[in-house]
C-alpha cells in the first residue's frame, strides 16, 4: 500500500501495482480574516490572497470573516473581494453567509450558528467545519495569541505559531528580552505604560530623556504595520507621539532613532527552520510607514487585488547586500524564530548600519502581510506550495500535540473528602 498526494487536498491510496483503491476526501481549510484590529483592512487583503492560494493548491476553502466588532461570519460567498471593496457590497448579508462562533468545547466539531442569526435562514444546518484553521488576522485578537488560545481549547489544527510564540512576537518588549537572551543583537529600549503617563507625564518624560538623547522612536508595543510609529526630535514631538500611541495601545516602547540605516527583511518557515532570500524595502521616508507599505500608488483596499497588500511595496529582491550579510540575517532570523518557539511562517525585520557594520533585529511578524509569499516565491517556493507546506506543518504539530497527556486518573477530591473528619455535633 502507498499514499500519493494528488491535487493538494486529496490523498490517493494505491496498491503496490499502482492501482487506486481509495481516496480520502478533500481537506477543508477555514481561512480567517478581518478582525478587531487597526490592521483590519490589511488582513482582508491577506485573507483573500491566502484563499486564492489554498484553492489553487487543491483544498476546499471555508471563508470566515471577523468584523471590526469581533462578529464571526462564514460562507463561500465571502471569497469575493468585491464584497469588501465595492461600496455597494454587503458581505454580512450575502447569500449563504451565516453568523457563527467557534466553541471552546473540543467535543463540538461544528461552527455554531449564532443565536442572533436570522430565523428561517436555512432548512438544514450548513456544512460549517474545517480540517484545519488558517488565521490571516494581523494585530490584536488575531496575531497576539488570543485566537490561538481559542484554537487550543477547541483542539483544532491551525496554521502558524502557538499561544506563547504569538504573544512574544506581538510584544516588542518581550521580543527584545527573548532575542537578547538568545544572543541576537537588538537596540536598547524603554517602556512607558498608559498608567505611568496618566499618573505623571512630566516624570515619564524625565525618565525617557535620561534613557537617551533625541532623536527617539516611539512605537506602540503591540501593534504592527508601522501604525503609531513616530520619530521624535524634541520634547514637544515626544509628548505628542506618546499621547497618540497610547490611544492605540496601553504601552509604548522607546528606542534610539538610527540614521543612515537600511531595512533588511527575511522570512522563516518551520519547524524545521528554513530561511528565504532577503529583501530590502525601498522608502524615501525616515520610517517605513503604513502609507508607504500599503497605499503607495493608490493601492489601498478599494484598489486592492489578490497580488497587492505587502506585495505592492517597492522592494529589492534579493537585497543588494554582501553574501556574508545575507547569511548573517538568515542565521539570526532562524535563531529568533526558534528562540520564540515559532511555527508556520514569519517575517523577521532587521536594521543595518553600513557605516558600522552593525545589524539589529527590529521586530518579528508572526502573521506577516501577504504571508511574505513574495519572499518565498523568490526562494523557489510558489504561493500554492507555500500554503500547502504551512497546512502540513499545522497538521503535524496538532498530531504531535495530541500525544501530550493533560490529565491523570487520580481522584484527589474523593480522597480529600474521605480523609476529612466529620464536623463536630
Amino acid at each position: 500500500m502507498r499514499g500519493l498526494r494528488c491535487g493538494g487536498g486529496v490523498l490517493v491510496v494505491a496498491n503496490e501495482r499502482g492501482v487506486v483503491i481509495s481516496a480520502m476526501a478533500q481537506l477543508t481549510v477555514a481561512v480567517l480574516f478581518g478582525g478587531r484590529s487597526v490592521e483590519h483592512e490589511v488582513s482582508v487583503i491577506t485573507g483573500h490572497q491566502i484563499m486564492d492560494a489554498v484553492k489553487a493548491a487543491g483544498y476546499r476553502v471555508l471563508p470566515i470573516y471577523l468584523t471590526k466588532d469581533g462578529e464571526w461570519y462564514a460562507g463561500d460567498a465571502l471569497h469575493n473581494l468585491k464584497l469588501f471593496t465595492d461600496p455597494a457590497g454587503d458581505p454580512l448579508h450575502a447569500s449563504g453567509v451565516h453568523r457563527v462562533s467557534l466553541s471552546p468545547d473540543r467535543s463540538i466539531r461544528q461552527l455554531l450558528i449564532h443565536p442572533g442569526a436570522r430565523q428561517g435562514l436555512f432548512r438544514k444546518a450548513p456544512e460549517l467545519w474545517a480540517d484545519v484553521f488558517f488565521p490571516c488576522l494581523h494585530g490584536s485578537f488575531g496575531e497576539d495569541g488570543s485566537l490561538q488560545g481559542l484554537f487550543e481549547l477547541a483542539d483544532v489544527p491551525y496554521v502558524g505559531s502557538g499561544v506563547a510564540a504569538s504573544a512574544i512576537a506581538m510584544d516588542k518588549a518581550l521580543t527584545k528580552i527573548v532575542c537578547r537572551s538568545a544572543g541576537i543583537p537588538v537596540l536598547d529600549w524603554l517602556v512607558c505604560s498608559r498608567a505611568e503617563w496618566q499618573n505623571g507625564a512630566d516624570a515619564a518624560v524625565q525618565r525617557i530623556e535620561a534613557f537617551g538623547a533625541y532623536p527617539l522612536i516611539i512605537k506602540p508595543v503591540c501593534l504592527g504595520s508601522s501604525i503609531g510609529v513616530k520619530r521624535c526630535d524634541d520634547q514637544a514631538s515626544l509628548r505628542q507621539a506618546i499621547a497618540a500611541a497610547l490611544i492605540l495601545d496601553d504601552r509604548v516602547i522607546i528606542e534610539p532613532a538610527l540614521s543612515d540605516f537600511i531595512e533588511i527583511n527575511c522570512a522563516v518557515m518551520g519547524p524545521p527552520e528554513q530561511a528565504s532570500v532577503c529583501e530590502q524595502p525601498k522608502t524615501h521616508e525616515a520610517i517605513l510607514s503604513f502609507e508607504a507599505k500599503y497605499k503607495r500608488g493608490g493601492k489601498g483596499l478599494k484598489q486592492a487585488n489578490t497580488r497587492s497588500g505587502m506585495a505592492s511595496l517597492d522592494r529589492l529582491i534579493p537585497a543588494p547586500i554582501p553574501e556574508e550579510l545575507a547569511q548573517r540575517v538568515q542565521r539570526y532570523a532562524m535563531q529568533a524564530f526558534r528562540a520564540m518557539g515559532g511555527a508556520g511562517t514569519a517575517r523577521i525585520d532587521f536594521l543595518y548600519l553600513p557605516s558600522q557594520g552593525a545589524l539589529y533585529l527590529n521586530e518579528p511578524n508572526s502573521i506577516p502581510g501577504s504571508l511574505a509569499f513574495y519572499l518565498w516565491e523568490a526562494s523557489g517556493i510558489p504561493f500554492d506550495n507555500l500554503v500547502e507546506r504551512l497546512i502540513a506543518i499545522a497538521l503535524d504539530r496538532h498530531k504531535i500535540r495530541a500525544q501530550t497527556q493533560f490529565s491523570f486518573e487520580v481522584n484527589l477530591l474523593r480522597q480529600k473528602v474521605e480523609s476529612t473528619p466529620p464536623p463536630m455535633p
